[in-house]
């Protein structure tokens, strides 16, 4: 009986309002819903295990490999110290660091390097 009691209990939780909604960020929300309103996790999660870390492959499905990325955001010649560094091209890690590191989808992204640096990267996506 109180095995029973305790999954009516969290059926109830988990069928409220927004009980399984996740924080999402608005660009990704856009295009990861399908027609029925649901988003997809399976995007970046796969299909094994909804809550793994994302592997760089999905990220780079869409938005380009880490080298594409360490192109596109690569520093003026010659700045020296008056820009910040190339955050998608580090000079401990070059393009090696997992997109993850920095980008979080359901909660506040994070400058990785500022574990030991004070990096402000003003247009990353927070």
């Amino acid at each position: 009986m109180l095995r029973v009691l305790s999954a009516l209990c969290l059926a109830a939780l988990l069928s409220a309002p927004g009980a399984q909604a996740m924080k999402l960020k608005d660009y990704h929300k856009e295009i990861m819903t399908n027609e029925q309103g649901k988003v997809e996790c399976s995007a970046c999660h796969g299909e094994a295990k909804r809550k793994s870390i994302p592997k760089m492959s999905a990220c780079e499905s869409c938005h380009g490999t880490a080298a594409e990325m360490a192109e596109l955001t690569k520093r003026p010649e010659g700045a020296g110290h008056s820009v910040e560094p190339n955050p998608h091209d580090s000079l401990h890690y070059g393009s090696d660091l997992p997109c993850t590191y920095c980008h979080q989808e359901h909660k506040e992204s994070k400058v990785y390097c500022n574990q030991c640096h004070e990096f402000k990267y003003p247009k990353m996506k927070r």
